[in-house]
């Protein structure tokens, strides 16, 4: 698979990743998109935002920018940060993604995330 995609950096170094205080805040009371069975508080006042760190979009020890949130609760914000316990836990890129992309529906129904022509 590593033909079909280009394996190159996203992220150039010293630049600054872009922060939107709309996007930082919405995961507020919102249900947990990761959803992850026996890590998961499923209560919504624990829901804060997770940065995907993965395939060169940040540098070290750096945050992507901030679209790439996934409204998560915390505990189940730090298995996704540690992919060393994603097995342990029954954490796969399918529930990853799944859950990237439920949380950018919700930023377009909310009116944050809108497309061009819409």
């Amino acid at each position: 698979m590593s033909g079909i995609i280009p394996q190159r950096e996203v992220h150039k170094k010293g630049r600054k990743p872009a922060k939107v205080k709309a996007l930082r805040d919405a995961p507020r009371n919102k249900h947990c998109k990761l959803h992850i069975p026996g890590v998961c508080r499923q209560q919504d006042e624990y829901t804060i935002g997770a940065h995907m760190r993965f395939f060169s979009v940040a540098g070290m020890a750096e945050k992507p920018d901030d679209v790439f949130i996934i409204d998560a609760c915390d505990r189940c914000h730090d298995v996704l940060d540690h992919r060393d316990q994603w097995e342990a836990n029954g954490l796969g890129w399918e529930d990853v993604l799944r859950a990237f992309m439920f949380t950018i529906w919700s930023r377009r129904q909310s009116g944050l995330i809108t497309l061009a022509g819409e």
